[in-house]
């Protein structure tokens, strides 16, 4: 059976920083990021805690630095990856990813969620 379409994108850093800022978005954790950054901050003031007023302050800093220190981590710790050239083909009843790590065809049934971004499709299979 030949694909209805074919394409294939390079996984680099970068992608995987697109990718988990996508998700950050999507499960709203940038959103309960601010209202712990705010309960913090009314907390430090009503209770004259100036430690919490200068935590809360540094909090989004902290929460970018640990975010973007954790994306490189799990990037740099999966070298089969790291700038991989990944092929997708799609069927009529599935997808057909294959790099050089290896292959994998998934139905659309198996897929949990799709994510569409203005230049991305995320495909969600756990």
């Amino acid at each position: 059976m030949d694909y209805l379409f074919k394409t294939s994108t390079k996984f680099t850093l970068e992608e995987y920083k697109r990718f988990n800022f996508t998700l950050i978005k999507k499960r709203h954790l940038l959103l309960l990021s601010i209202i712990a950054m705010i309960f913090l901050l009314a907390s430090g003031i009503m209770l004259q805690n100036y430690f919490l007023i200068a935590f809360a302050l540094v909090y989004p800093i902290l929460f970018y630095l640990s975010m973007r220190r954790g994306v490189n981590k799990v990037f740099n710790s999966n070298k089969l990856l790291q700038n991989a050239e990944v092929t997708y083909e799609f069927y009529e009843d599935y997808m057909y990813e294959k790099h050089e790590g290896g292959e994998a065809k998934v139905p659309y049934d198996k897929l949990d969620e799709i994510i569409e971004t203005k230049t991305n499709f995320y495909l969600m299979s756990f």
